[in-house]
C-alpha cells in the first residue's frame, strides 16, 4: 500500500507524525509530494530515505500552478539541480491541474506522473503513472481538503498497523 501526502516543505512537513508512524511500523515507507522552491538544500538532504520525495510544482502558489506550463516551463522544473539531488522522477501537478505538455515531457523524459482516473483519455499513451485512487491513502500534510495528516491521524494510524506491505508511488506508477 501506498501512503502518500501533497504540500511537504521546509516549514509544512510534519516530520514529527511520520517518525510516529515509522516507530508503529518499522517497515513504513511513503512518498511526499515536495516543493522544491520551497526548501532548503540542507532540509531536502535531512530528510530519511525511506520517504520518498516526488516533484509537487514548483512554489505552488495556487493549485493552478502547472495548468498552463509549456514544455520549456516544465523542462526548467526537472532540470532544476535541487530536483536532480534530491527527488525521485515522479511528478504532481498541484490540484491536478496539469497541461498536455507537462505530460509530454514527463513521458519523452521516462519520469511518472500522479494522476487521476478521470484524465486516462487526456493522458499521452506511454506515460507511468501512480493513481492513489487504485487502494492508496492520499492526503495533505496540513489540515486541508478533509484530508490533512494531522486530522485523519487515527485513520491513518489504523491503516498503517493492517498495512499488509508499504510501498512508495515510484513502486506502483504503471
Amino acid at each position: 500500500m501506498v501512503f502518500d501526502w501533497d504540500d511537504f516543505h521546509e516549514t509544512n512537513h510534519r516530520l514529527d507524525l511520520l517518525h510516529s508512524l515509522k516507530e508503529l511500523r518499522p517497515d513504513f515507507r511513503c512518498t511526499m509530494f515536495a516543493v522544491p522552491a520551497l526548501g532548503s538544500d540542507a532540509f531536502w538532504a535531512s530528510i530519511p530515505e525511506w520517504i520518498e520525495l516526488a516533484v509537487h510544482g514548483w512554489e505552488h502558489p495556487s493549485p493552478y500552478e502547472c495548468a498552463r506550463w509549456n514544455r520549456g516551463r516544465m523542462e526548467v522544473l526537472l532540470d532544476a539541480p535541487v530536483v536532480s539531488r534530491h527527488f525521485v522522477e515522479g511528478f504532481k501537478a498541484p490540484g491536478w491541474q496539469i497541461s498536455d505538455e507537462c505530460y509530454v515531457v514527463l513521458r519523452e523524459r521516462g519520469w511518472w506522473v500522479a494522476d487521476q482516473h478521470l484524465e486516462d483519455a487526456r493522458r499521452p499513451p506511454g506515460l507511468r503513472t501512480y493513481f492513489y485512487e487504485d487502494g492508496n491513502w492520499h492526503g495533505h500534510i496540513q489540515d486541508v481538503c478533509g484530508n490533512g495528516l494531522e486530522e485523519t491521524w487515527g485513520q491513518v494510524v489504523d491503516m498503517v498497523k493492517h498495512a499488509p506491505s508499504f510501498e512508495v508511488a515510484s513502486d506502483a506508477a504503471r
